[in-house]
């Protein structure tokens, strides 16, 4: 059980609490109420954002005082901290002016209350999804020889803005031919060519929320060994999507993807997890991983994500964004995944 005082330090945590995105501010929660400690640059907007039952309370001038008389006021005798995200500094700060009072960490406590997510949440995750297939339609109609990653990173953007995200939701991953091979690919100023094979990564933030999708794209009939690898990786794709349902593991949904390509003799070129949990931030809770014991939540949102990347060759990833069910789970990507839909006309 939760301590009933909760310090919230993560910015996006306190978003979520709160509807508060400042750069500069930690919450407080005590019981049925939150204080916001902020500085005078927030106040304004903080007023509008913030539920009717959260308050203000001004740091300008320092934090110790108004911390000290808030916390003689409500009198916790346990304050639960997010350890992985509290700053060393802050943190032996909060304890040397907090007289008579027990830490305790919580860790991942907040976010895994973010992993079930509210009909609205989902509402605003398949618009960012819809957005991003948009905008995949729209970029293969812009993609000509000759343009280099990193300007095919930029059209991104600006089709993004111009379809109504409110960001994107990561640096794009724009990749050529075998600089594929690298999941993390950092653009570059290589040109595309006719011929050449081209693997796109990227999502939008809408309202808030973020998608994720990847695609690959061919510019020629791809060769049997392109086929053959894009195959594998579309039917661990849809295998592990096809076993997604809350109480599952996600360690079970990961290594049913793995199997699929294992036996097909690619086993040691799919080099990470399978998929991430999605919301407020591109990557949360829950996890689609080897390493991930816990069991998946209903209405959670999680990406679908193999890969096989062999250096100096080739590399092939489909990402689909599927919301966790009891009975099964649903893709909202549409972007379709045939070869036949995958061609651009250089």
């Amino acid at each position: 059980m939760l301590p009933t005082t909760l310090l919230i330090t993560n910015k996006t945590n306190i978003a979520y609490l709160s509807r508060f995105r400042g750069s500069n501010g930690v919450l407080l929660l005590h019981k049925d109420k939150g204080y916001l400690f902020t500085d005078a640059r927030y106040h304004i907007v903080a007023k509008k954002v913030l539920p009717s039952d959260f308050s203000i309370i001004d740091i300008t001038k320092g934090f110790d005082d108004p911390w000290q008389k808030l916390l003689n006021k409500l009198c916790p005798s346990l304050i639960g901290y997010e350890g992985e995200d509290i700053g060393l500094s802050l943190f032996n700060r909060v304890k040397k002016i907090s007289k008579k009072v027990k830490f305790e960490n919580v860790n991942h406590a907040i976010n895994e209350l973010r992993m079930a997510k509210t009909e609205d949440e989902i509402r605003l995750i398949k618009k960012a999804q819809s957005i991003t297939d948009d905008l995949l339609t729209e970029l293969k109609k812009t993609i000509r020889a000759g343009m280099s990653e990193l300007d095919i990173a930029w059209k991104i953007r600006l089709l993004a803005h111009e379809l109504g995200a409110d960001d994107i939701s990561f640096e794009p991953i724009v990749a050529i031919n075998e600089n594929a091979a690298a999941p993390h690919h950092q653009n570059s100023s290589r040109k595309l060519k006719i011929g050449d094979r081209l693997l796109i990564d990227m999502g939008v933030i809408y309202q808030g929320y973020c998608s994720d999708m990847t695609r690959v794209l061919f510019s020629k009939k791809p060769t049997e060994f392109e086929q053959k690898i894009y195959t594998i990786v579309w039917t661990a794709q849809e295998q592990a999507i096809a076993n997604i349902r809350a109480n599952k593991r996600g360690k079970e949904i990961d290594e049913i993807a793995r199997k699929v390509i294992t036996e097909a003799g690619f086993g040691e070129y799919f080099n990470h997890s399978l998929g991430h949990g999605i919301g407020l931030d591109v990557h949360e809770l829950p996890n689609l991983s080897s390493r991930y014991d816990k069991v998946l939540v209903e209405h959670s949102v999680v990406t679908s994500e193999p890969g096989i990347y062999i250096e100096g060759k080739i590399g092939v990833r489909l990402e689909d964004m599927v919301i966790v069910g009891v009975e099964k789970a649903v893709n909202i990507t549409k972007s379709p995944k045939e070869l036949s839909a995958c061609m651009m006309n250089l």
